[in-house]
């Protein structure tokens, strides 16, 4: 084969007689293999149409809710009033309590934080020896301060126990006869404080079957859980009444606490 008849084999191996490249040639081919092109043309609208859906997602500012969405407002107004109006009921022993943690509730809502309130009691006497309420918002954000622990923060700095003094050392956990009452059941990050504090009773008026861990006790880390041993966790023996104000004052989760009733 002479140099012209090579450059000439090589030509048309590159293009046909009507100039289409190779890969438009496969194209061509597959177009014309029946269902073969219908898939081909399938895939193709495919890739274009996640393109298209890639591109609108990136345009958009968020697509995703707030990691904090606005709880409802309830109207506070009312509630402290169906607060103040309210008798404790001789059935319900611990009405008295679980309404100083609702009026510490309320305090926590009005200071733009979370509605739920906690205090410590002398169980013997019923002398309130310490109070508490979500601050997590209020001045700035605390991620820790819980209603739970907000109250043993006051109470211990209170106490201002040092561990060893002169040479002698002291048990800062050793704070029989309280109790510890909330509003709503404390959970995980709180019931470990709990635990750690010495509190040896805790009761709550609502229980949180989504974020509480009382109910959920026998699931503790061994740790936690021997140090837990012995000491009690539960519902308070409060009215009806309290009880769904506390699920009020609790905002993102009175929708879904009133469903699961």
């Amino acid at each position: 084969m002479n140099r012209k008849s090579t450059e000439s084999f090589n030509h048309g191996t590159k293009k046909n007689s009507e100039g289409l490249q190779p890969n438009q040639l496969n194209d061509m081919n597959l177009l014309c293999i029946g269902g073969n092109g219908m898939v081909y043309h399938i895939r193709r609208f495919r890739r274009y149409i996640v393109i298209a859906i890639v591109f609108l997602f990136c345009l958009q500012p968020s697509v995703c809710p707030a990691e904090d969405p606005a709880a409802p407002a309830p109207d506070l107004d009312r509630i402290l009033k169906r607060i103040e109006a309210y008798t404790p009921d001789p059935r319900y022993p611990d009405d008295p309590f679980i309404l100083v943690t609702l009026r510490e509730a309320v305090a926590g809502k009005q200071e733009g934080s979370g509605g739920v309130g906690a205090c410590l009691v002398m169980e013997g006497t019923g002398e309130i020896v310490e109070r508490g309420h979500n601050r997590q918002y209020s001045p700035h954000f605390r991620s820790d301060l819980h209603a739970e622990m907000d109250l043993l923060n006051r109470f211990e700095n209170r106490r201002n126990i040092q561990r060893n003094v002169d040479g002698t050392s002291q048990n800062p956990r050793q704070v029989d006869g309280l109790v510890l009452y909330s509003s709503f059941e404390p959970c995980p990050m709180c019931l470990t404080r709990i635990i750690n504090a010495g509190i040896k009773k805790t009761l709550y008026a609502v229980p949180d079957p989504m974020g509480g861990m009382c109910s959920r006790i026998n699931q503790l880390p061994p740790f936690w859980s021997e140090m837990a041993r012995g000491r009690y966790y539960g519902p308070a023996a409060c009215s009806p009444e309290l009880k769904k104000i506390a699920i009020e004052l609790f905002g993102h989760y009175a929708a879904r606490m009133t469903a699961t009733e």
